[in-house]
């Protein structure tokens, strides 16, 4: 799904393994794409396991040291605790929603957009 000139991908978080190896594929598919802006999508991912973290990693490296941009979209209070926990959110710029991402003027210039966004409804 194209947003402006943001590829939006869904992180693959279903149990069901046919499904989770086509969006994999499709995720470090959009990573590879040169100069490709990807905004990493986690919002139906209700929890996330070892192989989430792995992939997580790999999506990183993907992107080290390359042109392309990468976000990724919590989604949810409990998987924003996870990658402050990882530190993921030291490494990549991390944000609670999609607009939010799109919409900080910081992302769309290329410049490292801010980690450290509040979670609305925290206490």
């Amino acid at each position: 799904m194209k947003t402006s000139e943001w590829n939006l991908v869904p992180f693959p978080c279903t149990s069901n393994i046919v499904s989770r190896r086509s969006r994999r594929k499709e995720l470090l598919g959009a990573l590879r794409a040169s100069g490709g802006a990807v905004i990493v999508d986690f919002s139906d991912c209700h929890s996330l396991n070892h192989e989430d973290v792995d992939l997580m990693l790999e999506c990183l490296a993907s992107v080290a040291g390359r042109d392309t941009k990468m976000v990724f979209v919590a989604g949810s209070r409990e998987n924003r605790v996870i990658f402050e926990v990882a530190r993921i959110s030291s490494l990549v710029p991390v944000f609670n929603s999609v607009p939010e991402a799109m919409a900080d003027p910081r992302t769309a210039d290329g410049n490292r957009a801010p980690n450290r966004s509040p979670i609305v409804g925290s206490a």
